[in-house]
């Protein structure tokens, strides 16, 4: 009998014949020669849901984040590079946990590769040159999903773009600037600092900003948190937003790209001089990846989508560059450190900004302050495993509906506070609302997706 390497409960993700995706709870065990799940935690000789044998030919891949139900979870797949049909895909909620399997899957692999001599010897080269384009483990596309998507041509099932080379063209990734940049006054200078943060202003020419952008502005700052705690509570857009993140009052998914890339609708909370100035909302593109120094990037931009056209009574703001650098420190005192960077260039469109220059300044110094309240947020609480969640945007309104029908369903669709903590607490309930008969009918492949490399980044605004 093999030794058991790891267990514990995981979730089982796949996609129906129909399109739609499910979640089911299951056990799983990894020996050292087997990957097994059950449906509950197994005693004595009984017999798995499903097994795969593990050998030198398998490999793990990240999937990224997927969505059910609002619910977002950290997908694995685990197949052989050989039999196209040995595979299975499990999930975690939360990133840590999808980490940890990662690592004593290919732990057990690797063993079996040290046996096969060869076999080891072609993957570290292939590893190599994954590591000499600088992208990481998370950004490669498997051999495996490359003759897959060949031989599904006529099935139309393509791996998002991002996945395969990074983040899209169209989105700066403003994080690859050194360290030492930060603070070199020929990029950037200090501005002020305030609760606990350092604010810089990048020092670029007015003539060469985008019009009506301002200058790019970064909040730094020290949240006593593992990254993987920072960016799911960055992720995340349910009621535990509302506790760190002062310029946010709704946000939904418009659409999932891929399972490193996202397209939100965002709708924000400046409180400056309301009965003059109209609120502000977004529609932007979000990506996200790991590093190899686990690290983690969030990187906007804005974009237009049929389904997230301009609302009455709103204005389009425009996302030119943002996002957060989540980055690991060392530990003080027994307690894990992160350095959090915040960018944000943005155009928030309107008389206001062009009349008012301090507008657009307090609106920025608000946005940035998300920094100060993650650092706040961990400081006062001990609830820590809370899984991540996104509303998803249904009924969207079409540009070319009247405004009053608009205006009507837009506040339809708009959740109170009480009804995101409902979902949220409910959301784990309804993974099980299928039987085990669908357990092989799921299509472990990602759904068709839009480029987005040669998207033109527009605006919506009045």
């Amino acid at each position: 009998m093999s030794r058991v390497v790891h267990e514990g409960w995981m979730v089982r993700y796949g996609r129906r014949k129909i399109g739609k995706s499910f979640l089911h709870m299951r056990y799983f065990v990894l020996e050292t020669r087997l990957l097994a799940y059950f449906k509950t935690k197994p005693h004595g000789n009984v017999t798995p849901i499903k097994t795969l044998e593990i050998d030198g030919n398998f490999r793990v891949e990240d999937r990224g984040l997927k969505t059910h139900h609002g619910q977002m979870v950290y997908v694995l797949s685990v197949y052989n590079m050989k039999e196209k049909h040995d595979q299975i895909t499990m999930a975690a909620f939360n990133i840590q946990e999808a980490l940890i399997w990662k690592e004593k899957i290919e732990s057990v692999i690797d063993q079996h590769q040290e046996s096969q001599g060869g076999t080891r010897n072609k993957f570290n080269d292939c590893k190599s040159g994954m590591e000499s384009t600088g992208r990481t483990a998370s950004d490669q596309e498997s051999p495996f999903s490359a003759a897959e998507d060949e031989e599904d041509s006529q099935q139309n099932v393509l791996r998002g773009t991002s996945i395969k080379t990074g983040p899209p063209e169209s989105i700066l990734d403003w994080t690859k600037e050194s360290e030492s940049d930060l603070g070199n006054p020929k990029h950037r200078r200090l501005l002020y600092c305030q609760n606990g943060l350092r604010i810089f202003e990048e020092l670029l020419n007015v003539d060469l900003l985008p019009k009506g952008c301002s200058r790019a502005m970064k909040a730094v700052g020290v949240v006593e948190a593992t990254c993987e705690e920072i960016f799911e509570l960055v992720m995340s857009m349910d009621a535990t937003r509302f506790e760190w993140d002062c310029s946010f009052q709704h946000g939904s998914l418009v659409e999932e790209v891929d399972g490193h890339t996202a397209i939100l609708y965002h709708r924000l909370q400046l409180d400056w001089f309301p009965r003059f100035i109209w609120p502000r909302d977004l529609c932007y593109v979000r990506y996200w990846r790991r590093n190899d120094d686990g690290s983690y990037v969030v990187l906007f931009r804005s974009r237009e989508h049929k389904n997230c056209g301009p609302l009455p009574g709103y204005v389009r703001a425009h996302i030119e560059s943002g996002g957060f650098n989540i980055s690991p420190l060392k530990p003080r005192n027994g307690r894990p450190r992160t350095q959090v960077q915040q960018l944000m260039q943005i155009d928030l469109k309107g008389w206001g900004v062009g009349f008012i220059a301090a507008f657009q300044q307090h609106c920025l110094g608000q946005m940035l302050s998300s920094v100060a309240g993650l650092r706040e947020y961990f400081t006062q609480t001990d609830e820590r495993a809370a899984a991540p969640r996104i509303p998803v945007m249904v009924n969207m309104t079409p540009p070319s509906i009247s405004a009053k029908k608009s205006q009507k369903q837009f506040h339809h669709r708009t959740p109170s506070l009480d009804q995101i903590r409902a979902a949220s607490k409910n959301a784990v309930s309804m993974m099980d609302e299928y039987s085990d008969e669908d357990e092989d009918l799921g299509i472990d492949q990602e759904v068709s997706s839009p480029s987005l490399e040669n998207d033109t980044i527009k605006t919506g605004g009045c």
